[in-house]
């Protein structure tokens, strides 16, 4: 039991110590307070990358979606990439069982994750409010993702996970949110 509170809140941590960061980078302009939380979303990123092939393959297609969508756009963001490959050579890549399944996965998974981005970015909340709320809480990737434990059932965990990271993630967002409000 404690290994999956322990491993949820990995992913939870990982979602709010990335959108701190982020936040820290464009909402506050406090870029040398923005190293620190990006590099624990590193960490963990790495971390949870270690456990299964399932944890590595999500990871890996979020940072690639991230990387071709433009979004790493500030060197704070390096510090994140570069705990992540220590991560992977210090404690190594898991096993990966089938190949084809797991590139499959991932294509999957990283055209999901470019769509979330780019539908981001292309949404109007006046044109079209459904697809605005859609693309806003990048829900592309988090409904693939449990359409995945179809064929891949091992996958759940790492599905679950996804949609906890998001929730941290989304409360990062909220609490700087309120403070920028708060001050205003």
């Amino acid at each position: 039991m404690l290994q999956w509170v322990m491993y949820f809140s990995a992913y939870s941590f990982a979602g709010f110590a990335l959108k701190l960061g982020d936040d820290l980078l464009d909402e506050l302009d406090r870029p040398s307070a923005a190293w620190i939380p990006l590099a624990l979303a590193g960490l963990l990123f790495g971390l949870l990358m270690t456990i299964s092939e399932w944890d590595l393959v999500l990871l890996t297609s979020i940072v690639i979606g991230v990387l071709v969508s433009g979004k790493v756009n500030h060197p704070q963001f390096i510090v994140g990439f570069v705990l992540i490959f220590s991560t992977l050579l210090v404690l190594g890549i898991p096993a990966i069982t089938r190949w084809l399944d797991w590139l499959t996965v991932l294509i999957i998974l990283f055209l999901a994750a470019v769509l979330d981005e780019k539908g981001n970015d292309w949404a109007d909340k006046e044109r079209s409010p459904v697809a605005y709320k859609l693309f806003e809480y990048r829900f592309v990737l988090k409904l693939v993702v449990l359409g995945l434990v179809i064929p891949w059932p091992m996958f759940l965990p790492t599905a679950v996970g996804l949609w906890v990271f998001d929730l941290g993630y989304e409360f990062a967002g909220r609490i700087v949110k309120r403070n920028q409000a708060s001050v205003l």
